[in-house]
């Protein structure tokens, strides 16, 4: 698991789920998901499953969201898919997913916690 500052990171090979929480408002996050773009490559170039990545943020910036657009597409063609957690209460951060969910080919889930 990586820790930037208020970002967790988490690829779990084992049960297929990468895991984002927290805060992504980081200056840099092109360098910032590069990592995690390539840990994404990597994945599929040894593993033949689907992969589901798990959002679960209390904010992120427009940077961020460009980022994970890229994250996303990499699921696409069936692929992975996306769950997506929310607060039950802050309905923007459902809107949001659902504004990602628009934008690429990837079936969401969107689960309010």
């Amino acid at each position: 698991m990586e820790n930037f500052g208020e970002t967790l990171i988490n690829l779990d090979n084992q049960d297929n789920i990468l895991s984002i929480s927290g805060i992504s408002m980081m200056e840099d996050a092109i360098d910032f998901y590069k990592d995690v773009k390539d840990q994404i490559d990597n994945y599929f170039k040894t593993k033949h499953q689907i992969l589901t990545i798990v959002f679960e943020l209390s904010y992120f910036n427009s940077s961020s969201a460009k980022q994970f657009i890229q994250l996303l597409s990499k699921l696409e063609g069936g692929k992975g898919k996306a769950i997506w957690k929310y607060p039950k209460d802050h309905i923007i951060m459902y809107d949001r997913g659902r504004e990602l969910e628009i934008l690429v080919d990837v079936p969401f889930e969107f689960k309010g916690v």
